[in-house]
C-alpha cells in the first residue's frame, strides 16, 4: 500500500499506477541519506561515535537520532539541522516519476498545483 499523499494523489486521478509509485518510493528510499551518513559529512559525528550508536541501535528500540541527542554527541539543534538537511536533500518523488517516464516535468508541474489545491 502506498502512503505517501502526493503518490496516492496520482494512483487516484489515473496519473500513474501503484506499482509505478512503489518503484519510485523504492528508489526514494534507497537515494536518502541516513543521518549518521549527513552527520559524519557534516563533521557532527566521528565513525567511532555512529559506531556506538548503531551498537546501542541493536539492544534498543530508540531511533538514532534520539540515541545521539542522549549521549551527548548532537544536540537537540544539531540533530534538527540534521533531519531538515535530510529533507532537502531527499529526492521528490514527483521527479522521480519523471526520471521513469511515468509523468513528463509538463505534467509534474501542474499535478503539483492541483495536489497542493487538493490538500489546502
Amino acid at each position: 500500500m502506498v502512503k505517501d499523499r502526493f503518490g496516492q494523489f496520482l494512483i487516484s486521478k489515473g496519473i500513474v499506477n501503484e506499482a509505478a509509485v512503489l518503484k519510485a518510493l523504492d528508489f526514494q528510499q534507497q537515494h536518502t541519506f541516513t543521518i549518521g551518513q549527513l552527520a559524519l559529512t557534516q563533521h557532527k559525528l566521528t565513525v567511532r561515535q555512529v559506531l556506538t550508536i548503531l551498537n546501542t541501535q541493536i539492544v534498543s528500540p530508540k531511533l538514532f537520532g534520539e540515541i545521539a541527542v542522549e549521549l551527548g554527541y548532537l544536540t537537540e539543534q544539531d540533530f534538527s539541522d540534521l533531519i531538515d538537511l535530510q529533507k532537502q536533500k531527499k529526492p521528490f518523488l514527483g521527479e522521480i516519476l519523471v526520471d521513469m517516464e511515468e509523468i513528463t516535468a509538463e505534467q509534474l508541474n501542474s499535478l503539483l498545483i492541483e495536489f497542493k489545491k487538493e490538500m489546502a
